[in-house]
């Protein structure tokens, strides 16, 4: 009987073995698996949206660059307040207009300084059409322009025309004024470099 009984805790001792084997390799095979599936989604952000961020992150400022360094504030300045004034006349509607994707038809016939400058879309207010706004981008860090002419009344007085003047009746604004208190230092730097 005793060799009996230790042929069969042999036996068991050898199943209580393989299934720890198998146990063990389930478990392997199922970390394997979740480190190859977070590895797949680790390196498709990285080859994929990384380089997307960065170039729109290029891309906003070289936007910034054109809008802040490379443009005729004056001369911008003057072709908003030409569509103020058509908008008086009845010629335009006050709203939006897209410029940059599925251009608005009428955009075409803007002023040729709004064209160059090719924001995504311009604004001409709709309670007072003495304001119009230049958007850059919009989504995750608006940026762009507000122009007002020359006879326009703030609504209230702690109205805010932007966040930086950058001629009278042109004022810059930017999400970035919002969270660092020393963002306008990267913005003043940009307008040193003004051609």
């Amino acid at each position: 009987m005793p060799f009996f009984k230790k042929g069969k805790d042999m036996k068991v001792k050898r199943g209580n073995r393989m299934v720890l084997k198998i146990i063990i390799a389930v478990a392997i095979a199922f970390a394997v698996g979740v480190l190859l599936y977070n590895l797949r989604w680790t390196l498709w952000h990285y080859l994929y949206v990384c380089p997307w961020i960065s170039d729109s992150v290029r891309q906003t400022e070289r936007m910034r660059v054109r809008l802040l360094c490379e443009t005729d504030h004056e001369a911008l300045l003057e072709a908003c307040r030409e569509l103020s004034r058509r908008a008086r006349r009845g010629d335009l509607k006050p709203g939006e207009y897209n410029i940059r994707r599925d251009r608005h038809p009428l955009a075409s016939r803007f002023p040729q300084p709004i064209l160059d400058l090719e924001p995504s879309y311009v604004f001409i207010s709709e309670n007072d059409i003495r304001r119009v706004m230049l958007e850059m981008l919009g989504g995750l860090g608006h940026f762009g322009v507000q122009a007002y002419t020359e006879d326009y009344e703030k609504p209230y007085p702690t109205y805010p025309y932007g966040d930086k003047e950058l001629i009278p009746g042109l004022w810059y604004y930017d999400d970035g004024y919002h969270d660092n208190p020393e963002y306008d230092k990267k913005i003043e730097a940009l307008l040193q470099k003004r051609k």
